[in-house]
């Protein structure tokens, strides 16, 4: 199966179509992006055109963030320059973390109370964007980008995620999303970013199925969250949606999908994502919708079914069929990235915990190497 799937990748390479850019995402707490040089020589040494720095802040109570457990503006400025002095198309989408997951958390300190502390995903946080903390988070990003752009300019604009994945937040305050990308525009102006930086917003894949969000907003706050989308300048998702949804029904789990099918399934719910929340739910045009970008994109423990699915590997022959259905996942990617159907325009790997970091540059037991091989040699050729 790894051979069949590395030929049909060598072949993609050869027919010479003109791919989506792939990029590498790069996770950091205060302090992470000390070692910038050497893992962003590995993620252009493996063939990857684009990189997304995550700069992470711990969210510590109602609209509080950690200012300090996160990248300094200097330490991330210095990688973003490093990745542009490299040729890579660059990024930015600052993370909100439970305090749990960083390095500094005491247990039994005096923030471990709140139910905010151990909070399981950031979706369920209640920040409002209009806030004066997280505007301060945004700002972050917006100095280290305006020090990088003086540093080593780039050819290509770079990418601001202006939020990242949180669902409950677009459905409790689409008015303040609206106002926040306002001041967003005034700080890009006043910053001399114009044309230099482009604004987007890495919805959680729960955007896609109409209950999760959409649903939950009345007719004012729809038209609110469709102005907010229809002023980016691209609309990204993480797209952990079924990679299975484009198998015939009766063969679902009884057979991996074939690399053609997984680029059916991307196209797939790229097409219901336009039709049913875009133009359906939220009433945009077609001429109104931002382009598309793919701000994360990973197979973890629940495998092709279930991508989003967070744990530790597998025993033995389960990890074994794991690694499989990633192969054949990462396949179908290489085959989306040339399809000229595809309306992305940029895709980034999620490459953070076991499975997901498939070269196994944040921890060698992480790795996925016959996915990681396959992805390799399916990129290596278009540089």
């Amino acid at each position: 199966m790894v051979l069949k799937l590395a030929l049909l990748c060598a072949a993609l390479a050869r027919a010479g179509a003109a791919p989506a850019p792939l990029g590498a995402s790069y996770l950091a707490w205060r302090g992470g992006y000390a070692g910038a040089a050497q893992r962003l020589s590995e993620i252009e040494n493996a063939g990857f055109s684009a990189v997304a720095f995550v700069p992470t802040y711990a969210y510590t109570g109602r609209d509080r963030i950690d200012l300090e457990s996160g990248p300094s503006r200097a330490e991330l400025s210095a990688a973003i320059a490093q990745a542009r002095r490299l040729g890579l198309l660059v990024v930015v989408k600052p993370h909100l973390d439970p305090p749990a997951y960083g390095p500094r958390f005491d247990e039994n300190g005096p923030g471990s109370d709140t139910w905010r502390a151990r909070c399981p995903w950031r979706g369920y946080f209640d920040v409002d964007p209009m806030s004066p903390d997280y505007r301060a988070y945004l700002n972050i990003a917006f100095e280290a980008i305006s020090d990088a752009e003086r540093l080593s300019p780039g050819a290509a604009p770079i990418r601001l995620d202006l939020g990242s994945e949180l669902m409950d937040s677009v459905a409790w305050f689409p008015g303040d999303w609206e106002r926040l990308l306002s001041w967003a525009k005034a700080q890009r102006r006043r910053r001399g970013l114009a044309g230099r930086l482009l604004l987007s917003h890495d919805f959680s894949h729960h955007f896609q199925i109409p209950g999760d969000v959409v649903e939950r907003l009345d007719p004012r706050g729809r038209r609110q969250l469709a102005r907010y989308i229809r002023g980016l300048d691209a609309v990204s998702l993480s797209q952990y949606m079924d990679l299975t949804a484009a198998m015939p029904a009766p063969e679902r789990g009884k057979r991996l999908p074939t690399p053609e099918e997984v680029d059916a399934a991307l196209k797939l719910h790229e097409r219901r994502f336009r039709d049913r929340i875009l133009i359906g739910a939220l009433g945009l045009s077609p001429a109104q919708i931002p382009p598309l970008e793919l701000h994360e994109f990973g197979i973890g423990r629940g495998g092709l079914r279930h991508p989003n699915v967070w744990g530790d590997k597998l025993p033995g022959a389960q990890q074994q069929a794991l690694d499989a259905q990633i192969s054949v996942g990462l396949s179908g990617l290489l085959r989306y990235l040339s399809d000229p159907g595809r309306r992305a325009r940029l895709v980034v790997l999620w490459n953070t915990g076991p499975d997901y970091d498939l070269f196994g540059w944040e921890d060698p037991s992480y790795g996925v190497p016959d996915a990681a091989r396959i992805l390799k040699e399916g990129l290596l050729p278009r540089r």
